[in-house]
């Protein structure tokens, strides 16, 4: 069944709490660092970092592939990685012309698509 299958779709923590996510979950997780509040329109840099809560391996054999950054349903940036050389653990400069929440996406190679928790940012003028 495609609810079960972590390859199957979008994979998302069950909670925010690290005590009550699966070591799946602590590992694949992306958690998005970023102010809580921004001006209209001027840069401010955001942190996504997967393994927050418990290392993701970063080996040929299993690493992540790339971290996306969304606000709302927009598409903001992505970095690509690669095993052993690069850490997920990456930073964007992004500017926001209005308040959706961010989000984070990443693809593990063995354990498919990620989505971080939203996090909302206040815009003002």
């Amino acid at each position: 069944m495609c609810e079960e299958d972590i390859l199957c779709g979008l994979n998302k923590a069950k909670s925010e709490s690290a005590d009550q996510m699966t070591d799946l979950e602590k590992k694949h997780t992306p958690v998005i660092k970023a102010p809580s509040k921004v001006k209209k329109g001027e840069p401010f840099e955001v942190s996504v970092k997967v393994g927050e809560h418990m290392p993701h391996p970063n080996e040929n054999a299993h690493y992540i592939e790339w971290i996306e950054l969304y606000s709302g349903e927009t598409f903001l940036a992505r970095v690509d990685l690669v095993p052993r050389l690069a850490a997920p653990n990456v930073k964007f400069t992004v500017a926001l012309d209005h308040a959706h929440p961010l989000i984070a996406k990443e693809r593990c190679n063995l354990h498919g698509l990620w989505e971080s928790f939203p996090v909302d940012i206040e815009v003002e003028e």
